[in-house]
């Protein structure tokens, strides 16, 4: 019937009685059915007739008073049908039998605040107070019901009064503090949590956890702060102070955190320890700065045991990730590829640093890594082929060398033999590894990638599809990104015509080998013979790229005007080509203006590329207003 309201399933058994019931009822209940008509209540509780419901439970309660269930559910049913009076007559009805209930005569405060009747819930409210005012249990009771009816700032006041009426001030911490949180009292919340910290001192997790409800928020951490800091002015508390870099850390303050674990170090007498491991947490927030402080800090401290070697790799590292991160705002993406002089000073310092620890630690795994990470420096950054393998078979040789680090190994080995042309040493040093049980994940997908790379740069597209295949099953992969990309080119460009993609094929392998001049002269036959390919838009990014990286600027910004002007509706490298011009303009000609305006066009063209982060930190380090 349109409008009855809808019965659960498991109810209608007992709904189909229900004629046969009210037909019995009487005023005197018989015991043999009343635990059928309390289902039958229950039924109709559930299905949202509460009129009918609370008939049943009154019948029932009538024919026996002194049955808690029955009046629960009677009171619970009155209460959703919003008869106040009823309830209020109802639970007075039961006080009489027992003046002294403490939580009854908090149920009817309740009722009467809900009824609109705030003096009254207030006197009997403070009536169980007066019955026991030393009792916790009881403050704690009444904070509950006002909490039920959103009385937030009353039921702190509440918490407080008992702790000063028990004279206990560590009473109800953690209760006070979430009600805090609650009402966004941050402070106040965290000068709880603080106070349950000072009596549970092994309780820092359990703490953090709970802060962190709101000191994700900016106020919320910043009222943190305040409050720790205050504390902070009245004792001078280890404890406080990692609380304290912990919310520096949160805020991604890590200037501010160093300066704690400085503290926490000293206080702690862990002679460098907190240093690092705080260092080991900035390092992996990216705050290679800050990290590179704090290992030289930790160093000094001094830190002494295993850990010693640790702390001077991961500060050998953090310069390296120093230069690294400079390259990015000082240097275009494209690289020149060309060998580096004896004079670059770039990556100087992380090299003197790794020797210096593969020759002070040599029978850690830290020498093997030092050798390897000078090896990606003098392949990536210098093009030192010679010297990088040299870098790599130190690496190879070291008295300890995990097993991953051997994979590692095999695979950079194996781009510099492709860099060389050496195909095949390429591809057995990559099937080394692809094929390796030992190997992680990430180490065979990588492998894997580069050996369909191979089988590009050869024409071999069939043995390159099926493995990129077999990788993009997998879309969590760290290569799986780049085999759906070439997996896409391939695909996209084979169906047009395979013989340009095998003359575009034999230019990317070329330029691979770092021979631009002979990568650009197939590149620009292929544009010649075929002007209007499909992938004359790929062809004309990589002319602009080898141009850039020859050095000449201005014609490789002719070169992506031309991809931006013709392929204007088609193209997916028009943002790309627009931030190369801006790069071209700023590494190459050096005119910041137009190099400002160049990427401020990839800003306002292309809002949901990849390169509009890098394109605004590298506006404002033009500007001179950004690091």
């Amino acid at each position: 019937m349109q409008g009855a309201p809808s019965v659960p399933m498991k109810t209608l058994p007992l709904l189909l009685l229900a004629p046969v019931l009210w037909l019995c009822a009487g005023p005197t209940l018989h015991a043999q059915d009343a635990q059928t008509r309390f289902r039958l209540g229950q039924a109709y509780e559930q299905a949202g007739d509460f009129e009918r419901a609370v008939q049943l439970y009154r019948q029932l309660l009538q024919a026996e008073p002194g049955n808690v269930v029955y009046f629960d559910a009677t009171q619970r049913v009155l209460l959703q049908l919003k008869r106040y009076d009823e309830t209020i007559a109802l639970i007075t009805t039961r006080l009489s039998a027992n003046p002294a209930d403490p939580a009854l005569r908090t149920t009817l405060g309740s009722v009467y605040y809900r009824a609109g009747r705030e003096p009254e819930a207030l006197r009997e409210w403070g009536q169980v107070i007066a019955g026991d005012p030393a009792s916790p249990q009881r403050y704690r009771l009444i904070a509950g019901v006002m909490l039920e009816n959103r009385l937030l700032e009353r039921a702190a006041q509440m918490y407080r009064d008992g702790r000063i009426a028990c004279k206990n001030p560590s009473l109800f911490t953690m209760e006070l503090a979430q009600l805090l949180s609650a009402s966004m009292d941050y402070r106040g919340a965290t000068t709880e949590y603080l106070s349950w910290l000072a009596q549970n001192s092994s309780q820092m997790s359990f703490v953090q956890s709970r802060m962190g409800s709101y000191t994700w928020k900016p106020d919320g951490r910043a009222a943190a702060v305040e409050a720790v800091q205050e504390a902070l002015g009245q004792r001078d508390d280890v404890r406080l102070h990692e609380l304290l870099a912990w919310l520096y850390i949160e805020g991604k303050e890590y200037d501010e955190a160093l300066e704690e674990h400085r503290t926490i170090d000293r206080l702690s007498k862990t002679q460098g320890t907190s240093l690092a491991a705080f260092a080991d947490r900035a390092f992996k927030e990216r705050a290679y700065d800050v990290a590179a402080r704090a290992y030289r800090d930790a160093i000094a401290a001094p830190l002494t045991g295993p850990r010693l070697a640790a702390a001077h790799y991961g500060y050998a590292s953090a310069l390296m990730e120093i230069d690294a991160k400079a390259d990015t705002l000082q240097a275009p993406l494209t690289p020149d590829m060309k060998p580096a002089s004896e004079s670059r000073l770039r990556y100087r310092g992380a090299i003197a640093y790794f020797r210096t620890v593969a020759r002070d630690f040599p029978a850690t795994v830290y020498a093997a890594q030092s050798h390897y990470q000078i090896g990606r420096i003098q392949s990536e950054k210098y093009y030192d082929l010679d010297g990088a393998l040299e870098s790599f078979a130190e690496a190879g040789r070291a008295r300890v060398t995990p097993p991953t680090l051997r994979f590692d190994i095999a695979m950079r080995e194996g781009e510099i033999h492709l860099s060389r042309g050496d195909s095949a040493r390429a591809a057995a040093s990559f099937a080394s590894v692809a094929s390796a049980p030992g190997a992680a994940p990430d180490q065979s997908d990588e492998a894997s990638f580069r050996l369909a790379e191979l089988e590009y740069f050869h024409g071999n597209f069939d043995a390159a599809l099926d493995r990129l295949n077999a990788m993009t099953a997998n879309l969590r992969a760290d290569f799986a990104n780049d085999a759906l990309r070439l997996q896409a080119f391939l695909g996209e460009h084979r169906a047009f015509s395979e013989a340009a993609l095998r003359q575009c094929a034999r230019g990317d392998y070329l330029r691979r080998q770092h021979k631009l001049g002979d990568a650009e002269s197939v590149f620009r036959d292929l544009l010649t013979r075929s002007p209007a390919a499909a992938l004359a838009d790929d062809i004309l990014l990589r002319i602009g790229q080898i141009e850039a990286a020859s050095g000449r600027y201005a014609d490789a910004i002719a070169v992506y005007e031309k991809l931006l002007q013709d392929h204007k509706e088609t193209s997916t490298h028009l943002d790309r080509a627009r931030f190369s011009i801006a790069e071209a303009y700023q590494f190459g000609l050096k005119d910041p203006v137009r190099a400002i305006a160049a990427y401020e066009q990839v800003l306002a063209d292309y809002p949901r590329s990849v390169l509009t982060s890098l394109a605004r930190s590298r506006i404002r380090t033009l500007r001179g207003d950004a690091l």
